[in-house]
């Protein structure tokens, strides 16, 4: 959570430079909004499409990392309150700044990485993820990556499995009935599962969980994306994904 910390570093430092006049050489240069741009919609589309305008990608000056990081973060939240459609149209502006390849586009897609695809990350979306991933240059790995992020995406049916449950039976996730569903995917040999699994198995004694082995269940990766173990999902009664690869806290707020 480094680069989480170093942007709250960043942001108090902007508010006493602001304070002291000083805020132009450490704040993201936001784009100006016409004042007669008047609905919520209209100010938000317009701040996407112009966001990077002022942020010179080319200049070692202005691209330094603590000025982009705040202003990533700022970018993909308001992100997150837009329709499909503005995003994809945010997402194509902001690659065609960042250009082809190099360092720039190097340094952008590990704050992808961090904020968006990082479980622990109080940013983390696969939607705006995969809007950013398909407006940059196509790549094997970008491609691969777009895959495993589109399977169950909260909203959508659960992929119905069939796996080897903790008692060594096979079961099919569509005889599951219950209100809310757990999953938890595990490695008994990966250290951070053998760290957390104890936690995990508290937290959710009383509740509907299913605990799948991913070493026993060797083609389980095809179906769900597990970029890190233990990784939790959560299903409402009819299958439908609630929370994808979350965390402990995220879940129980959603059970309750």
């Amino acid at each position: 959570m480094h680069a989480i910390r170093r942007y709250v570093i960043a942001t108090m430092v902007a508010i006493v430079c602001s304070l002291n006049g000083w805020a132009q050489q450490v704040v993201f240069p936001y784009p100006n909004i016409p004042t007669t741009l008047l609905t919520p919609d209209e100010r938000l589309s317009y701040t996407l499409e112009h966001f990077w305008n002022n942020y010179d990608f080319k200049n070692p000056l202005q691209a330094n990392q603590q000025v982009g990081e705040q202003g990533f973060v700022d970018f993909i939240n308001l992100m997150s309150h837009a329709d499909s459609a503005l995003c994809a149209k945010a997402a194509s502006v902001v690659a065609q700044q960042l250009g082809s390849g190099g360092e720039m586009l190097f340094w952008f897609e590990g704050l992808m990485d961090h904020y968006l695809g990082n479980a622990e990350s109080p940013l983390k979306n696969d939607v705006t993820y995969v809007h950013l991933l398909r407006a940059l240059p196509s790549s094997p790995q970008r491609t691969f990556l777009i895959k495993q992020l589109t399977q169950n995406l909260p909203g959508s049916i659960a992929t119905d499995i069939t796996f080897i449950n903790e008692q060594g039976d096979t079961q099919q996730l569509s005889s599951i009935c219950s209100t809310k569903t757990i999953l938890v995917f595990f490695d008994p040999q990966c250290d951070h599962c053998q760290e957390m699994m104890p936690r995990i198995r508290e937290s959710f004694h009383d509740k509907k969980v299913v605990y799948i082995n991913v070493d026993k269940n060797s083609d389980i990766q095809r179906y769900f994306y597990l970029p890190t173990l233990p990784s939790l999902y959560l299903l409402d009664e009819n299958r439908r994904v609630v929370v994808k690869d979350g965390t402990i806290k995220e879940i129980c707020e959603r059970l309750f």
